[in-house]
């Protein structure tokens, strides 16, 4: 099984801590993560080799604009995939489970995008058959060798999706996953709302299987 390494750039939130223990309750334990604190000094302690901590100078300028601070972290990453996640969000409990089912289902897979919550919104739409401006966000994995191939993260404030972008006319084949698996400032919950799954770039075609939305939240936390 390849690794995953996780790319958290920080300004030190006092969430961070929150955002890592939702990688530490992780089902599967084959994953290391890279914190880049983004001019400023690391505000944590924490004894895990898996979990490598990094200061640079402030490389973020702008509010949500963390691209810059990513490229930096990446450059630190040895592991087949890369994932992403924001100091004041977090992820489902089963995060790299799911990848790893799905990568197991199409083992050709380039990025695999899934589907985001903040408060009610869910980002791709649940109907999607193709990701969008305003639509997508930094929920996604992918393969490293994107990176190293010259596919870099440029500081703007639509990023995830202009990086999302690029990828995708470079033909690289993407799956946009049915499920929840990422939450914005909030605590990871489990939702049985399943989406459109996606598939782009596969043979030059999009396609997109099945729809289900069942509309009850299970064990929902407050949001912060």
């Amino acid at each position: 099984m390849n690794d995953i390494t996780f790319i958290i750039p920080t300004i030190a939130r006092e969430t961070l801590n929150r955002s890592i223990n939702s990688i530490l309750n992780q089902t599967i334990e084959n994953w290391k993560a890279i914190i880049i604190f983004d001019g400023i000094k690391s505000n944590i302690n924490i004894n895990d080799k898996r979990i490598k901590i990094i200061e640079i100078e402030k490389k973020g300028k702008y509010i949500n604009c963390a691209g810059d601070v990513r490229n930096e972290g990446i450059k630190y990453a040895e592991t087949d995939w890369i994932a992403f996640l924001d100091d004041d969000d977090t992820i489902s409990h089963d995060y790299i489970e799911t990848f790893y089912k799905e990568l197991e289902l199409n083992p050709y897979m380039d990025v695999l995008i899934f589907r985001m919550m903040h408060y009610d919104r869910i980002i791709p739409k649940l109907k999607s058959n193709n990701f969008y401006l305003n639509d997508v966000g930094i929920s996604f994995i992918m393969k490293r060798s994107i990176y190293t191939s010259g596919t870099i993260f440029i500081s703007d404030g639509a990023e995830d999706f202009l990086y999302l972008d690029k990828i995708r006319k470079l033909d690289y084949k993407i799956i946009i996953s049915p499920y929840i698996k990422y939450f914005i400032r909030n605590e990871p919950f489990f939702t049985d709302i399943i989406g459109n799954k996606v598939i782009i770039n596969n043979n030059s075609f999009i396609t997109f299987i099945g729809y289900l939305y069942l509309s009850s939240f299970i064990s929902m936390s407050n949001s912060k």
